[in-house]
């Protein structure tokens, strides 16, 4: 997952759940109508190896991600999701997913 594209979504998706290793967002429906959503959909067929599955749910609305946290801090992906500055986001976007290895 490109955790970019996560960034880019945001305006999408609320946090439910985070714990470290894994995140749970509440999916908009609206989200259908964007050109991103198959990149999020097939997240886990790409990107990032700290991504170890994930799982949209367009039925209960919401996208679960399990993540290694050694790779990817859950302090710096909590600020990234808490965020509502987004050069900020999508510095950390980088950031991540460059310490990721990405």
């Amino acid at each position: 997952m490109d955790l970019r594209v996560l960034a880019e979504l945001k305006e999408y998706l609320t946090v439910k759940q985070h714990t470290p290793g894994r995140l749970k967002v509440k999916v908009n429906l609206a989200i259908r109508n964007h050109p991103k959503l198959p990149e999020l959909q097939n997240a886990a067929k790409g990107g990032s190896s700290a991504i170890k599955k994930t799982n949209l749910n367009i039925f209960t609305q919401t996208l679960t991600v399990d993540y290694d946290s050694t790779m990817l801090p859950f302090e710096s992906l909590q600020e990234l999701l808490s965020s509502d500055d987004p050069e900020r986001i999508a510095s950390l976007a980088t950031a991540l997913m460059e310490g990721a290895g990405a």
